[in-house]
């Protein structure tokens, strides 16, 4: 009986170690398999590929007003009462569900994007409301900056933007317990 004790607690323990051994590998296959070349938010390239007005609305939806300004068709979709998140309670830090900036019409890139709600995701990836640690699981180099509020942000060059400077890239701004409240660039 004492045996058999032995036996079954040795399989048990065998059964959990490599129970834990591959989800860690399951985590770190999952990983390798998205592209972190380039940035995309909903699947659009940003700042690489031209797209039409019909693009933006495809990828975003329908947006609550387009307006012509200095530096192209910004489509503005603004936030509803309700947060989309199911995370819960990352802090709004403004009235836009997104803003996406359109080079030109009938076809531009998208000079410039930010995403303030996790219906929106990034390289098929990360989101609003994730925590800023998953921002380091991504290939590519990073800068992170700390804000007096105990927040900050992490701005994120994709392995395929070597030469472009930090200002330049993705940034993803996170409060003071690291959920991330904001994701997007200015490619200006």
């Amino acid at each position: 009986m004492k045996r058999s004790m032995i036996l079954i607690t040795l399989m048990l323990m065998c059964f959990h170690a490599n129970t834990y051994a591959q989800s860690d590998n399951v985590a770190s296959e999952i990983v390798s398999d998205y592209d972190f070349s380039t940035f995309t938010i909903n699947g659009l390239v940003m700042a690489e590929c031209e797209y039409s007005e019909q693009d933006i609305i495809t990828a975003f939806g329908e947006p609550d007003s387009v307006e012509y300004g200095e530096f192209g068709y910004s489509y503005n979709y603004k936030c509803g009462e309700v947060y989309s998140s199911d995370k819960g309670d990352y802090a709004r830090v403004c009235d836009y569900d997104a803003i996406i900036v359109l080079s030109g019409k009938p076809k531009g890139q998208i000079l410039t994007a930010y995403v303030y709600d996790d219906k929106y995701i990034v390289n098929g990836y990360v989101r609003v409301g994730d925590d800023k640690s998953k921002m380091y699981d991504m290939d590519g180099d990073k800068e992170e900056i700390s804000y007096d509020n105990n927040g900050g942000a992490i701005f994120w060059r994709p392995t395929g933007w070597k030469d472009i400077e930090f200002t330049n890239c993705p940034k993803f701004t996170y409060d003071a317990r690291g959920v991330i409240t904001s994701i997007g660039f200015w490619s200006f």
